[in-house]
């Protein structure tokens, strides 16, 4: 698992993420991930296109994240999931709680300012 942090905006970020976010992944990006998303007091849109698997792990993470942005007063926003995770994702309701679009267009447009 890696993943890669992009300005691409003065108000937000887009990480890129690439692999597995597993119970095995998880520890080993957890704390550049958060400080990545939730400690940059930025919005974040999340580039899903990459991960080939997410677990109960990982979507812990993604969701602790958001909770801290959205405290703040800003938005993480996923997009590009691939069916696997995409439906993982559902399954679970996360797409309730963190908006799940196609493109990055679609994510831009959902973060507020």
């Amino acid at each position: 698992m890696r993943f890669e942090v992009l300005e691409i905006s003065p108000t937000a970020n887009k990480v890129i993420l690439v692999g597995r976010l597993d119970s095995t992944t998880v520890g080993q990006v957890e704390i550049g991930f958060t400080a990545a998303v939730a400690a940059s007091g930025r919005n974040a849109v999340l580039d899903l296109t990459g991960l080939e698997f997410l677990s109960s792990l990982g979507i812990r993470l993604l969701l602790s994240s958001a909770r801290v942005v959205s405290r703040r007063g800003g938005a993480v926003v996923l997009f590009g999931a691939q069916p696997m995770v995409a439906d993982v994702l559902e399954s679970m309701g996360m797409d309730q709680v963190l908006p799940l679009v196609a493109s990055e267009a679609e994510a831009m447009a959902r973060l507020p300012g």
